[in-house]
């Protein structure tokens, strides 16, 4: 295993890009504290605002919330890793409960924040139209909504509906958004797995992903259900190079369908999965040609979903996505919000969302890799290695598009998530927990932070 030679050769500087951002980490909590870190850019035409100064009865909730966090790895490794499945089970129940504690001192109740036209439209919407209506008028009736459900695929509204028939009850809807959000600690548990082949790595990342900040501070939005999406699609694909099926690979099609039909924006993760397969290839995982193959198949059963679905319910998923990409670059117009100013503005803001320790450790991994033994193809076909490439090519793109001009926090969240697994590969190379427990206090303690004094979602 090529990471066996980087534990003594650099182990020095993942030892110290985790110390590092652990420090700027709580430096960045003890600035929200004091109100001085601003979350998004004046000059760039959005903040969110502060909504109340910190008092003894917050800091004890952001102890336990904290606290709480890094004690999930009081569960006996020997277990967690014999019985991982039910120790990230558990690990969500701990997450949803400590949510209840964190909520009770977050400006605004869960359900004034879903009920709400202006922080969460889909509620109303689909209050107003049944499942077919919203495909087959999906155009009509997206025009005359509320902002989020004009810049947002049908899907949301789809996944409100169903919700909407398990319980009407509006104070424990926004409940069951946390549920399905959290379940993506297990997606993610699969996914690391499959991907360095490592239980501990996996469990890691899925509890990061627990107290990732992005999910936190927007609980209960829709956006926090994006990645489980993203997650399936990234664990299909790392079935498809395994087995090298096409099975996985029709799969696969299905799951990117349901993703551009939820939201289509994280579709850019593609760089990320290009670059897990041409790792793949120079593994020899996988032939050139029977990968070229099988995603011609994949492109076409997606062009024939998309026709299918055009004829049954009268919804065009590709016109409907480009009447969206039009939204989007009229309101970053109408709103005055300049591109070179969040050029900047977005990669800051994206940080605070991901983690302060994760976005520093990311950088390190990544450099650790560059400076490994062996060969260069050696060193970037390893997945680690790949995954890191991926990820920073990622953030270059989605930021330099120009899409999105602020709010990267709630709209990159999908990105965020996959930026816990840099950071839970270098805890893992360390021969105890306590840089895993660190690091997931401290990250706790940010999104705890964050969420209680700002404003993130304004009924």
């Amino acid at each position: 295993d090529p990471s066996a030679a980087i534990r003594p050769a650099h182990g020095r500087l993942l030892r110290f890009s985790i110390i590092l951002g652990v420090v700027l980490s709580l430096a960045t909590s003890t600035g929200m504290m004091a109100r001085a870190v601003i979350v998004g850019s004046v000059d760039g035409g959005w903040v969110y605002p502060y909504a109340q100064p910190p008092d003894l009865a917050m800091a004890g909730v952001w102890l336990i919330y904290s606290a709480g966090a890094a004690a999930t790895l009081l569960i006996p490794w020997r277990v967690a890793e014999r019985r991982p499945w039910w120790t990230v089970v558990t690990w969500m129940v701990v997450a949803t409960a400590l949510q209840g504690a964190l909520r009770t001192m977050a400006p605004y109740p869960l359900e004034a924040q879903f009920v709400s036209d202006r922080a969460n439209s889909f509620h109303s919407v689909a209050e107003e139209h049944d499942a077919g209506d919203l495909l087959k008028y999906h155009g009509r009736v997206r025009l005359n909504a509320p902002l989020h459900v004009q810049s947002n695929m049908p899907g949301k509204l789809l996944l409100t509906e169903g919700l909407h028939l398990v319980t009407p009850r509006t104070d424990v809807l926004p409940w069951l958004i946390i549920a399905i959000s959290n379940l993506g600690a297990l997606l993610m548990f699969g996914f690391v797995r499959d991907l360095l082949d490592s239980r501990r790595i996996a469990l890691y990342a899925a509890l990061l992903y627990l107290f990732l900040p992005a999910r936190t501070f927007f609980f209960p939005l829709m956006n926090t259900v994006t990645p489980l999406a993203v997650i399936t699609c990234g664990w299909l694909l790392l079935r498809w190079l395994e087995t090298n099926r096409t099975l996985y690979a029709a799969l696969l099609e299905l799951a990117l369908y349901g993703l551009v039909f939820f939201e289509p924006l994280p579709m850019v993760i593609g760089l990320l999965f290009l670059a897990l397969v041409l790792a793949a290839i120079g593994r020899g995982e996988i032939p050139w040609e029977r990968f070229v193959a099988q995603t011609a198949a994949t492109i076409a059963a997606f062009i024939g979903a998309s026709e299918i679905m055009t004829a049954w319910t009268g919804f065009n998923i590709v016109r409907t996505f480009q009447s969206i990409g039009r939204h989007a670059m009229e309101f970053n117009a109408t709103a005055a919000r300049p591109y070179a100013v969040w050029i900047t503005g977005n990669l800051r803001e994206f940080v605070l969302g991901a983690g302060v320790c994760q976005a520093v450790a990311s950088v390190g991994v990544l450099l650790t890799w560059l400076r490994a033994p062996g060969s260069w193809r050696e060193r970037l076909s390893h997945p680690m290695a790949a995954t890191c490439i991926g990820l920073f090519a990622v953030l270059g793109a989605v930021d330099l598009m120009g899409v999105n001009r602020g709010e990267v926090t709630r709209r990159w969240s999908v990105l965020a998530c996959f930026y816990q697994i840099p950071l839970a590969w270098a805890c893992s190379l360390r021969d105890s927990q306590l840089a895993i427990a660190v690091v997931v206090g401290v990250s706790a303690l940010h999104a705890a932070v964050g969420t209680t004094l700002i404003r993130f979602v304004v009924p």
